[in-house]
């Protein structure tokens, strides 16, 4: 049982202590909106903003890394990791140093015939088949995002796809069975990160919301043509853009 409702007791470490051991009890408050970054992106963003380097070493458990704001904005960026367990590492770290909303964008493949590369999701439900939530809840077939960023994010993106996906940490178990048991779930892409940021920010008492964009389209059947990556920096650069616009808006 990976959950106990029994369980008080404390956290052997938690995120503020990680912060303050690796940051050598300096205090760092950051600004109270964050974009996290599952699909790497940094460097559009240097060339779009005006960025500063709030510091080289943000101070996570599992692989450190640099952490930017926009330079006038209370708005902070950084790459989020890959998957579930490093995503919640970031979350937990960015709640603890005063962050109150994560716009988390990210990459996902689509399994649905709805569904081409370049979309962009806007998930109002995303299924999880990830072990990170099951440590948060005892509950944990899907998480929602904060209601209001959801709203704000399908007005900011007129082109969002408001169509739920599921999130799962084994990339060679997506079997075409499973594939058509997600389909019928209503999910139409898969990503390893998204339940996590959900669940965990919703436990943390922050507001989370994602905006995915497609960046394979996987074959329906196992006749059909094999999969192939299609993401090209051009689709890169505009869902960032839509997340970082969002993020401002805040």
């Amino acid at each position: 049982m990976w959950y106990d409702s029994n369980d008080h007791t404390a956290a052997v470490i938690t995120a503020k202590e990680q912060a303050t051991f690796a940051l050598h009890g300096e205090k760092l408050m950051l600004p109270k909106t964050a974009v996290v970054l599952f699909m790497g992106g940094l460097g559009y963003l240097h060339q779009e903003y005006e960025t500063e380097l709030l510091t080289e070493r943000f101070p996570r458990f599992l692989n450190k890394c640099p952490l930017y704001s926009i330079k006038g904005a209370q708005v902070c960026f950084l790459d989020g990791g890959r998957g579930a367990p490093q995503a919640v590492d970031t979350v937990e770290t960015l709640a603890v140093m005063g962050v109150e909303n994560i716009i988390a964008v990210g990459m996902c493949g689509g399994y649905d015939a709805r569904l081409q590369v370049g979309d962009i999701l806007i998930p109002p439900q995303v299924f999880s088949e990830e072990g990170t939530s099951c440590h948060y809840y005892e509950q944990t077939e899907s998480f929602a995002p904060d209601t209001q960023l959801f709203e704000k994010a399908a007005a900011f993106v007129p082109e969002g796809k408001q169509l739920s996906t599921v999130t799962t940490d084994s990339v060679y178990r997506q079997t075409f069975a499973k594939e058509a048991l997600w389909r019928q779930k209503g999910a139409v892409g898969v990503d390893m990160e998204t339940s996590a940021v959900l669940s965990v920010s919703r436990y943390l008492g922050i507001r989370a919301a994602t905006l995915l964009m497609v960046s394979d389209v996987h074959p329906l059947h196992e006749e059909d043509t094999r999969w192939a990556w299609r993401m090209t920096p051009e689709l890169r650069r505009r869902v960032l853009c839509y997340a970082m616009n969002l993020a401002l808006s805040l």
